[in-house]
């Protein structure tokens, strides 16, 4: 596990402006404006001919094989840079894929399509919410998760849902309007039932493993729909341990929102929200924005990754691989708590970027050019990014 000071560097790659990735095996692939890249453990790296496809997503078919979302569908490739292209009938850049049950399923905005692995299209649903942000598949059952725009007495208002669907070869059946022995819903509450409650959620990312599935979620105020089991607004399964993981005195700052569900009954074990404060002399102090991206399990911890401005103790004297940490412009930032979330092991900040990637050995980190980092002048940069292997 890294130090919470100190992450210890498990590779330097030297890959301008990466936008995703996804893992092949041992290997990684991450994918920047040039292409996809494959690359080793120990940092050796690989461009993949004829991938410059401008991609958003990536998923692995084989060793060999990959699907890129591009904002026009999708993109079979192989290592040796041969291709076949699908493009779809309306463009989006809000683009996810994932191989799931041996088919190749694309979201784009709130539509899910399926393919074979030719990319034979198979079938489709657009669904009646505002915006699919990801989905998942574990023993016949597809999740899917995201928002849904409403308004309640004319104030605008996003509510997340989590919705468990059966999934039968190549069909993909529609939402369901209220739990049920094959399908199911978590949060997605109807706008005229908040009362106060009106603070906007997303459901950003999923992650199963084993009987459990990892939601990452965000909401912009105080008044969280995740305080509850996201069955009623009477149930309370949020934990709060300290004043990052207390919501008192926030106001529409954006939160991190981490929960447990047991797909065993399609329960909200638990949740916990996660934000930064500022300095402050006394009390619990303002908090800072904190923008989910990425969430792992390895079945006993949890591995979020967010970005925010992160106040650290004595951050000005901090540094990341010997250099300083630059000065605030959204730092990514690794979270790690155990299943329970009443504790963390680690929540450190390498300085400005994202996480892109979690794997059961390292996190991939989008991160400021070398020279950037040792930039502490307090001018904002914009300048090409670089990739980290970061161990944990």
């Amino acid at each position: 596990m890294f130090d919470y000071f100190s992450p210890a560097l498990a590779a330097y790659v030297n890959i301008s402006s990466p936008r995703a990735a996804c893992t092949n095996g041992s290997k990684v692939a991450i994918i920047n404006p040039e292409g996809v890249w494959e690359v080793e453990e120990n940092g050796t790296k690989k461009l993949i001919p004829n991938s410059s496809h401008d991609a958003r997503d990536c998923a692995v078919i084989d060793g060999k094989t990959y699907v890129l979302a591009v904002p026009t569908g999708l993109v079979k490739l192989s290592t040796d840079g041969a291709t076949q292209h699908i493009v779809s009938n309306t463009a989006n850049s809000r683009t996810r894929v994932k191989f799931l049950e041996g088919l190749v399923i694309q979201q784009s905005a709130n539509t899910l399509s399926i393919y074979d692995t030719s990319l034979n299209f198979k079938a489709k649903n657009t669904y009646g919410v505002t915006e699919v942000m990801d989905f998942e598949y574990k023993n016949n059952y597809l999740y899917i998760s995201g928002f849904q725009q409403q308004k309640r007495a004319g104030i605008p208002v996003q509510i997340a849902f989590l919705y468990r669907m059966g999934f039968n070869g190549t069909k993909l059946f529609n939402l369901p309007n209220l739990p049920g022995d094959n399908q199911g819903k978590l949060w997605g509450y109807g706008a005229g039932s908040l009362a106060d409650n009106m603070a906007d959620t997303r459901l950003n990312r999923l992650h199963i493993s084993g009987d459990k599935l990892y939601v990452l979620g965000s909401v912009y105020g105080g008044n969280s729909i995740y305080r509850w089991n996201g069955k009623d607004l009477i149930t309370q399964t949020l934990i709060t341990t300290d004043k990052y993981t207390n919501a008192a005195q926030t106001r529409d700052e954006t939160k991190v929102y981490t929960g447990v569900v047991n797909l065993t009954n399609f329960t909200v074990n638990r949740g916990q929200l996660s934000l930064t404060r500022l300095p402050t002399t006394a009390g619990l102090g303002d908090g800072n924005s904190n923008f989910p991206k990425t969430i792992y399990s390895d079945g006993t911890d949890i591995f979020v990754g967010s970005s925010a401005a992160y106040a650290l103790i004595n951050r000005d004297i901090k540094t990341f691989l010997g250099k300083p940490i630059p000065p605030y412009r959204g730092d990514a930032a690794f979270l790690v708590v155990p299943n329970h979330l009443k504790t963390r092991k680690a929540w450190a900040t390498p300085g400005n970027g994202e996480i892109l990637l979690f794997t059961d050995k390292f996190a991939v980190l989008r991160t400021g050019n070398i020279n950037d980092l040792a930039t502490n002048s307090g001018t904002t940069q914009f300048l090409p990014t670089n990739t980290y292997f970061v161990k944990f």
